[in-house]
């Protein structure tokens, strides 16, 4: 004899075994007891809770010939006849693929006759959804007027999609999701059935993956036993799903939380190589970032929080480091990443960069945090580039700003033979007496960075290229001679670099940067300790601006006439 899914072999025969649906069982009996049956039910609900089950048992309670309490005795001819499909009075019907109006018109032809066994002849419509525009106006007189002898029951996962005219002609009843301890409960008493043992953690983390619909969870516990063990554990429902343990989750949370890209890398690593479902962890993911958030603006989340007193201790922990704006941010950023992830055709580089791009954004931030977050890093730029004057971005948009490629140049020059002091030397001097004057410092200062490096950065963002850019916000561009381009990268990321270093990445970033500069050029990955330990021979000269010769010419004159000239580049 064929196998038996545990799903099937298990449903149930009489009201009573249908898990956590009292509301229509009482009502179905009660209707059952009096005698009172309608023409037209409806049940709706999600998947697994128990919809088609209600249905085969009220088909067989209301042609039973020996009732219990509403309930069939699955010991008659008719309730066996039922049971193997011997009976032809009782037609289950899948909407999903009859749908056509030639499907429902064979079944309006059909209700004129009387049943050959049956007291009733009944109709269960799956999917009742899925019917074409056509198929329901065919349904809508038999439903309206049906014959005394017809009952039909509808099920459907979307009610909304039913016709009003429809709906108003049927008894309405709406299925609720299975709590998790139900589901577990439920679960644990087939394994030990089966001969099987299940661990509590096992069978709640069952329940969990369940969602409320019981066939899930006898399918998951179906898989796990067909992996051949006795007893079934925690881990062997996480390996026989392909999902990671919450402890997995807890330690990618945390190199978010550290901004450890390098950590995030290796987390995906992992989580790839050991075969486990990209889209399904992204949807953990966000379910951990919920719950990190019910611990921070609840009092008590360990009521609403599913989860062991050790693993919520922790989320109390890590919600510590995210303000709520920021957890909130994080959360719809990732359901946006989730939706395209289903569509990616490199999964896991989308996840890097979704994992990545959470890391290192300001999600939450307010705009004035922000701006301050920008004017610091004008600041240390300017420093480490050994700038005297440092023109800070405005957080007004209203204000006008410069271009970054225009000079403003408002103070005339001092002849190398004039013993007048520098007035940018000050605070250069200041600047070395506090950075210490170390050896990587003073040299940093003699490496030119690439102006046109936030235009780029824009540019690869306007291309759509957001992979790359997200990897190469944690660059710098430093020039080399006229045709290369140093790409530095700080410690540690060597991953990186190596995922950057692809031959198609290189092309996209040469294309953008040489159409900027307006010549060929060569990308080069560095990191920051090639950088400081490159010698000044290797590293190119300062690219000096060459004067006009009308501009050397005002300038002297100015100089002479001891007049203040403001030359603007326009």
């Amino acid at each position: 004899m064929s196998y038996t899914a545990l799903y099937r072999k298990w449903r149930p025969l009489v009201f009573e075994d249908v898990v956590e649906q009292e509301h229509v069982v009482r009502t179905i009996k009660n209707t059952v007891r009096s005698g009172r049956i309608g023409h037209a039910y409806l049940f709706c609900g999600t998947r697994g809770t128990g919809k088609t089950t209600m249905a085969k048992i009220f088909a067989r309670a209301i042609n039973c010939l020996n009732t219990k309490e509403g309930d069939p005795c699955n010991e008659c001819e008719i309730c066996r006849g039922i049971l193997s499909d011997s009976i032809l009075d009782v037609v289950e019907i899948d909407a999903a693929s009859n749908n056509s109006v030639d499907n429902i018109r064979e079944i309006r032809d059909e209700v004129v006759y009387a049943p050959s066994q049956a007291r009733y002849k009944v109709y269960i419509i799956d999917e009742v959804h899925m019917l074409s525009a056509g198929a329901f106006n065919a349904l809508l007189k038999t439903l309206e007027e049906p014959p005394a002898h017809v009952v039909f029951i509808l099920a459907t996962t979307d009610p909304h999609k039913l016709p009003a005219t429809i709906l108003s002609r049927c008894q309405r009843f709406d299925f609720r999701k299975i709590t998790p301890g139900s589901i577990s409960g439920r679960v644990k008493a087939i394994a030990s059935a089966s001969g099987i043992g299940l661990d509590d953690d096992a069978s709640m983390l069952i329940a969990r993956l369940a969602d409320g619909a019981l066939r899930d969870a006898l399918s998951v516990l179906d898989q796990c036993i067909s992996a051949g063990n006795k007893n079934i554990t925690h881990q062997d429902v996480l390996d026989a799903i392909g999902i990671v343990s919450d402890d997995f989750i807890s330690e990618i949370v945390e190199y978010i939380k550290d901004t450890n890209v390098e950590g995030l890398v290796s987390g995906v690593e992992k989580l790839s190589s050991n075969g486990r479902d990209i889209l399904r962890f992204a949807s953990d993911l966000v379910m951990y970032f919920r719950n990190l958030l019910l611990c921070k603006i609840t009092r008590n989340p360990s009521d609403i929080i599913d989860v062991s007193r050790q693993y919520l201790e922790n989320m109390m922990r890590q919600s510590e480091a995210f303000t709520k704006e920021r957890i909130i941010a994080i959360i719809k950023e990732l359901s946006a990443f989730e939706s395209q992830l289903k569509y990616a055709l490199n999964q896991r580089v989308f996840l890097e960069v979704m994992l990545i791009s959470i890391s290192a954004g300001s999600f939450g931030e307010s705009k004035d945090n922000r701006a301050l977050a920008d004017r610091l890093t004008d600041l240390e730029n300017a420093i480490r580039n050994g700038a005297g004057a440092v023109q800070v971005r405005r957080p007004d948009a209203a204000a006008p700003q410069l271009p970054a490629t225009r000079i403003l140049d408002s103070v005339p020059p001092i002849p190398e033979s004039s013993s007048a002091p520098n007035p940018f030397a000050a605070p250069v001097a200041a600047v070395t007496a506090v950075t210490g004057g170390s050896k990587s410092e003073k040299k940093t200062s003699d490496y030119q960075p690439l102006e046109i490096w936030p235009e780029v950065m824009k540019e690869l963002k306007a291309s759509g290229r957001m992979m790359l850019a997200t990897y190469l916000t944690s660059a710098r561009a430093v020039r080399g001679d006229e045709a290369t381009v140093f790409i530095v990268f700080p410690s540690g990321a060597g991953s990186i670099k190596s995922v950057i270093a692809k031959p198609e990445q290189v092309e996209v970033l040469m294309n953008v940067v040489g159409s900027k500069l307006g010549r060929p050029i060569r990308i080069k990955f560095i990191d920051e300790e090639e950088l400081d330990e490159m010698t000044p021979a290797q590293l190119p000269e300062k690219n000096q601006e060459q004067e006009s010769a009308l501009l050397k010419n005002a300038r002297e004159i100015a100089g002479k006439l001891n007049v203040h000239l403001d030359i603007i580049d326009e």
